[in-house]
């Protein structure tokens, strides 16, 4: 029994001892956080009818102390006050906030409730647990001061080709502009850096005849190999690799048209074509003119079972490839003229279906006569003829067309055109090159055009 009351008794006292210490702690025994950063901000407003605030990603820099939004909010922007939602590490909420504001440069203790003004917040001041540390991050909020859809145009270079010019065509080959000109009983040519586009130097080429069809002439990379590649008069096709040096390729057959790179599930490098098959126009897919897949026949009205003229020449080409969307993986054609040089005036979508090519053609009320189709801002492009003016319309995957309206006209000074070269860089630049005008003259000039949203 002694024992059993020691034991206690002794239980007892440590059991004092320990609830004494405790008692006679003080708070500096427990060690409050010394974090103020902030590590998730956001805002809403109840006036953004369209939620784009919400919706914004805003970005901390811890080092240099910044709140601010990489995507500037839309054009014209603005509400009142906003909410605020701002939180530490673990999503805690951080112990003190100041809001500084501009102008009157007030401050105020924020509850996490109260709104604040939009255009005047200045930056956020933070308090961590241990009421020492604090940190100051100054915010700004980036909001488009121009109009981002409107195209803004420079006049890059004028008469910068040696005369005569009697037809051109401009290409993008191994990071350089090649501009191929007929210049009497001659093919010349001339270069200019990407990222120039004033300066160009005159190239000698070789090899390439004068009868060449100059609005044949692309460029294409198969893996890390670019070539040239033109369709001759003949229907014989000649290549290069320089672009300069030219040498005609044995084909197997005559080569009546050039689609141009054909989108496939596969992602397998193929060149649509049409070609003569003994007498009949047939669909094939190659990948250097020399050996060709042969599909199946070309819709032509002169056969039994088809009522479409499908073009063959004048037509404007362009490749879309949507890796989001599987089946938007297909040639747009517009314009252009069948076999018996009959015109139309449709839009025309071919694709890869097995081992065939399918089509769909969709007459159109937009003058598509010597067009011109180009992707740019994620959507196919297209530059027309009408009523002696260029216009521009767009289109997400060439079925339904808009107008660019005002904010998408080419410049008063810019010369109207038929059969200039259209090219888009990796810059979100549109570039076009010379044509002709409604009087069959050759226009030599150089063209730069982005949209404001896309400037960097």
């Amino acid at each position: 029994m002694t024992l059993k009351y020691l034991y206690q008794t002794v239980s007892i006292l440590l059991w004092v001892l320990i609830f004494s210490s405790c008692l006679n702690s003080t708070e500096s025994d427990i060690e409050l956080s010394h974090d103020a950063q902030i590590y998730s901000f956001s805002m809403s407003s109840s006036k953004d009818t369209t939620r784009v605030l919400s919706g914004t990603k805003f970005s901390i820099d811890q080092v240099n102390n910044k709140i601010f939004n990489q995507d500037s909010l839309p054009y014209l922007f603005h509400v009142d006050s906003i909410k605020l939602n701002i939180a530490g590490r673990n999503n805690y909420a951080v112990p003190k906030v100041l809001i500084i504001l501009q102008e009157k440069d007030s401050s105020y203790l924020w509850n996490g409730k109260d709104s604040v003004a939009f255009k005047r917040l200045k930056s956020i001041e933070t308090t961590a647990e241990d009421g020492k540390t604090v940190k100051l991050y100054e915010f700004k909020a980036n909001i488009h001061q121009q109009d981002p859809y409107i195209l803004n145009w420079t006049l890059m270079a004028q008469n910068h080709l040696i005369a005569p010019v009697n037809k051109q065509k401009t290409i993008l080959h191994n990071g350089k502009f090649v501009t191929y000109y007929k210049s009497g009983l001659m093919i010349k040519a001339s270069s200019s850096l990407l990222s120039d586009g004033k300066s160009w130097t005159p190239l000698t080429v070789s090899g390439l005849p004068v009868t060449v069809k100059m609005n044949t002439i692309f460029s294409i990379t198969d893996g890390s190999v670019p070539r040239v590649y033109a369709q001759d008069a003949d229907n014989s096709i000649y290549t290069s690799t320089d672009g300069l040096i030219w040498s005609k390729v044995t084909s197997g057959y005559p080569v009546i048209s050039i689609f141009g790179k054909l989108p496939s599930a596969s992602g397998e490098f193929a060149i649509l074509t049409a070609v003569n098959d003994a007498g009949t126009l047939k669909f094939a897919t190659t990948k250097d003119f020399m050996t060709f897949v042969v599909k199946n026949a070309i819709p032509d009205k002169d056969n039994e079972g088809y009522n479409e003229t499908f073009p063959v020449s004048d037509f404007s080409a362009v490749s879309l490839e949507n890796p989001t969307v599987f089946s938007a993986k297909y040639i747009i054609l517009s314009g252009g003229k069948d076999k018996n040089n009959i015109v139309n005036n449709k839009l025309w979508i071919i694709k890869e279906n097995g081992d065939e090519i399918t089509y769909l053609d969709t007459p159109s009320s937009i003058n598509l006569q010597l067009s011109e189709l180009f992707l740019y801002d994620n959507k196919v492009y297209l530059m027309t003829f009408e009523t002696g003016k260029n216009k521009l319309y767009y289109s997400n995957y060439g079925l339904d067309w808009i107008s660019g309206g005002t904010s998408q006209t080419l410049p008063d000074n810019f010369a109207s055109r038929i059969d200039a070269s259209v090219i888009t860089d990796s810059n979100n630049f549109i570039w076009i090159f010379g044509g002709e005008s409604g009087t069959q003259v050759q226009i030599v000039d150089v063209w730069r055009g982005r949209l404001n949203k896309l400037a960097k």
